[in-house]
């Protein structure tokens, strides 16, 4: 009598471990490409891309993608003197539009003019992510302060306090800045790269070298008043 044999279902999803490590690996070659040549980035983000979808599944990888969302987040406390007149700190400052000149992670911000902004910032797999503020606080020469509108996919708290020390300025700067959702391969990403909080602080203590570079340049347009 013959025994026949039934083949095993194929799993519709990898065992946690071997998925963990697809994912990983994934969001390390998408993060790493901008470090590669133009063909050899092309190729590293499809297969990156590839191998999270092969991993995108289970509660392991949902754990894994709120925690790379949350490490995309930032809190700064920082003061530091900007070697140049509270007015001309001021007057750079208080345009939002100014902001992606010294931070990089910023790709463009909309000021309208009345007190409303819209924010559009890099997020890690190179895609962009959109959100809008409002002003709540505007005090010539002494602080502005702005946060982020109810329902808003990025939650953002600002405060800047100028203080004049002669011919320098004193800032002191409060930032909350929590993504409050994002796609695996962001999330995976992040967990591969340094905190977004290290740099930004380094980004903003840049703001004296820009503007002494503005300033001395006749190329450059002047700073909107």
């Amino acid at each position: 009598m013959s025994v026949s044999t039934i083949p095993a279902p194929i799993p519709r999803t990898l065992p946690a471990l071997p998925a963990v490590l697809l994912a990983i690996l994934g969001g390390a070659l998408v993060g790493q490409g901008d470090r590669l040549p133009r063909r050899a980035r092309a190729a590293a983000t499809v297969s990156g891309l590839a191998l999270i979808g092969a991993a995108a599944r289970g509660p392991l990888l949902e754990t894994l993608r709120r925690s790379g969302t949350e490490r995309r987040s930032a809190e700064l406390r920082m003061s530091f003197v900007v070697a140049q007149p509270v007015e001309v700190v001021f007057a750079f400052l208080r345009d939002f539009e100014n902001f992606p000149c010294v931070i990089g992670a910023l790709h463009q911000v909309r000021d309208y003019g009345d007190g409303r902004s819209r924010w559009c910032a890099f997020t890690p797999s190179g895609g962009m992510l959109e959100w809008d503020t409002v002003t709540t606080k505007y005090v010539p020469n002494r602080v502005i302060a702005w946060q982020s509108v109810t329902g808003a996919p990025v939650r953002m708290n600002g405060l800047v306090r100028f203080t004049p020390e002669e011919s320098h300025t004193c800032l002191r700067l409060e930032l909350e800045y929590h993504v409050e959702t994002g796609g695996l391969a962001d999330a995976l990403i992040a967990l591969t790269t340094p905190k977004r909080s290290a740099e930004l602080e380094r980004d903003i203590r840049q703001l004296s070298t820009y503007l002494r570079t503005v300033r001395r340049s006749p190329a450059q347009a002047p700073l909107r008043s």
